[in-house]
């Protein structure tokens, strides 16, 4: 399923608006269902970039960044 989700920029975790989406924007945290946020870090060789994709490091769901637009889709649920 496709939802739009509460984005936040920064290290200081600034709330992504229409006015500063253009500062913030990809975002670097957003909310998941369980309440937490999730961090944007993808590792590969000896560097970090992103490539929209966000992981939960407490339900472990994985979701993926709609390019062009502010929407996401949950890509992996938790494991039971």
């Amino acid at each position: 399923m496709v939802f739009e989700r509460k984005c936040y920029g920064d290290q200081g975790k600034v709330p992504v608006t229409p006015y500063n989406q253009r500062w913030y924007w990809p975002p670097d945290w957003i909310e998941c269902d369980c309440g937490d946020l999730e961090k944007i870090t993808v590792r590969k060789g000896n560097s970090f970039y992103s490539n929209g994709h966000y992981l939960c490091k407490t339900c472990d769901r994985e979701y993926r960044k709609i390019d062009g637009t502010n929407r996401f889709v949950l890509v992996r649920d938790k494991v039971n």
